[in-house]
C-alpha cells in the first residue's frame, strides 16, 4: 500500500533543499557587486537612455555615452505614479519604455537601480508633501493600509516583469524610502520605529508574498544625518548602504567635506555589516564648474571601495536639472578625464565579471 503521507514529506524535502541550494538573480548581482567594488567605482546616470540635457525619447542615445562613448555602468529609473497604475512616471517616462532599457542595460552588461516617489497615500498629493502622518496610516491597521497593499502589487508586478525575450529574470537594485532623515518626503523624518516597520512591510511584502527574487536592497539616507543608522531597518532586510549628497549651493568645499566624513562613516558602517556600498545619488546643480568631476566629484570618492556613484538626470525641459556632462556643454572634456581614470568603471568595463 502506498503510504502517501511518506511521499509528501519526501518530495516537500527535495523542494526545500532545492529552494535552499538556488541563487537567486538578486543573489548573483550582490556577488557580482562585490567583484566589483574590488575593481573600481563604478560609474552610473539617472535616466540616462530616455532623454538628455538637449534631447528626449529617442532610442540608442545617451548624454554619456556620447560625450565618451560608452555607456554608464549603472543606470537609475524611478517607479514614481506605478503605484498608481499610470503609464507614465513622474517624469514622464512611458514604463514600457523603461522596461525595454532595463533589459537592454542588462544584456549589455550592465546594472540598473530603481528609486521609488510614490504619491502621498493619504492627500493623494506629491511624494514631498509631508502631512498627514502617511507612514502610520499605510502600516497594518492603518486606513490606508489597503491602498498601500494595492500600490505594492502595482510595484512587484513591474519588477517581476522585468525579463528578457529568453524569461530570465532581471536583477535590480531597489532603494525605496531614500533620504529619510530629511524632512522633504512624506516618509521623512518620522518616528524611526514607524519607518523600519514600513521598510520591512515594503521588503517582505515584495519578498514573501509575491515572490520578487531579483531584488537588491539598497538603505540610503541623505547626507547630515546626525545618525545614520537611526531608521537602519536591520541586516537581514538590507543588501547596501549608501548616501545621497548634492551640491546646491557651488560651494566645492563644503561638498567635498561632507562627502568624505559622510562615505568615511558610511564605509565603516557597511564594513561592519557585510554590506556593499555606494554613493547613491549626487551631483552638482547646473555644474558651475567646468572641471568639477575631477577636481571636486573624483577627489572626494577614489580612496573608498564603493560599489558605483549615481549622477542625478540632466533633465531636457528643466535647465536647473542638470548634473551630467554633455556634447558641447563646458564639462565634456573634464568628464572625459573622468572616464579615462582607471578606477572609474563604465558598461565595457565590466561587462566580463560576472
Amino acid at each position: 500500500m502506498i503510504n502517501l503521507k511518506k511521499i509528501l514529506t519526501i518530495v516537500f524535502c527535495i523542494v526545500l533543499n532545492l529552494n535552499m541550494n538556488a541563487t537567486t538573480p538578486a543573489q548573483k548581482l550582490i556577488k557580482r557587486l562585490q567583484k566589483l567594488q574590488l575593481k573600481g567605482i563604478m560609474i552610473g546616470h539617472q535616466d540616462d537612455p530616455v532623454y538628455g540635457h538637449s534631447w528626449k525619447w529617442e532610442r540608442g542615445r545617451s548624454d554619456i555615452k556620447e560625450v565618451c562613448g560608452d555607456y554608464p555602468a549603472v543606470m537609475g529609473f524611478d517607479l514614481g505614479k506605478k503605484e498608481l497604475g499610470w503609464d507614465k512616471n513622474l517624469d514622464a517616462v512611458p514604463f514600457d519604455r523603461m522596461r525595454e532599457e532595463i533589459i537592454a542595460q542588462y544584456e549589455r552588461g550592465g546594472i540598473v537601480t530603481l528609486s521609488w516617489h510614490p504619491d502621498n497615500p493619504v492627500t493623494l498629493k506629491t511624494a514631498w508633501d509631508f502631512s498627514g502622518d502617511a507612514v502610520k496610516a499605510v502600516l497594518p491597521g492603518g486606513e490606508q493600509n489597503n491602498r498601500f497593499n494595492c500600490w505594492l502589487y502595482n510595484i512587484a508586478s513591474f519588477i517581476k516583469s522585468l525579463k528578457t525575450a529568453g524569461g530570465k529574470s532581471v536583477p535590480v537594485i531597489f532603494r525605496p524610502w531614500h533620504e529619510m532623515g530629511g524632512g522633504w518626503f512624506w516618509w521623512g523624518a518620522k518616528a524611526a520605529e514607524e519607518y523600519k516597520q514600513l521598510f520591512i512591510y515594503t521588503h517582505d511584502q515584495l519578498e514573501k508574498k509575491y515572490h520578487c527574487n531579483n531584488i537588491v536592497w539598497s538603505y540610503s539616507p541623505n547626507g547630515g544625518c546626525d545618525d545614520y543608522m537611526k531608521y537602519y531597518p536591520g541586516d537581514e532586510y538590507v543588501d547596501m548602504i549608501g548616501i545621497d549628497i548634492y551640491e546646491f549651493d557651488k560651494d566645492n568645499a563644503k561638498y567635498t567635506e561632507l562627502t568624505k566624513s559622510s562615505l568615511a562613516e558610511i564605509s565603516a558602517i557597511a564594513e561592519k555589516h557585510n554590506k556593499i556600498m555606494a554613493y547613491t545619488e549626487t551631483g552638482c546643480q547646473q555644474l558651475p564648474y567646468s572641471d568639477w568631476f575631477t577636481t571636486v566629484l573624483w577627489p572626494a570618492i577614489e580612496d573608498f571601495k564603493m560599489s558605483y556613484v549615481l549622477f542625478w538626470r540632466n533633465a531636457w525641459d528643466q535647465p536647473k536639472e542638470t548634473y551630467m556632462a554633455s556634447p558641447g556643454q563646458p564639462t565634456e572634456e573634464d568628464f572625459k578625464l573622468l572616464f579615462n581614470e582607471k578606477k572609474s568603471l563604465f558598461v565595457n568595463d565590466i561587462k566580463d565579471v560576472k
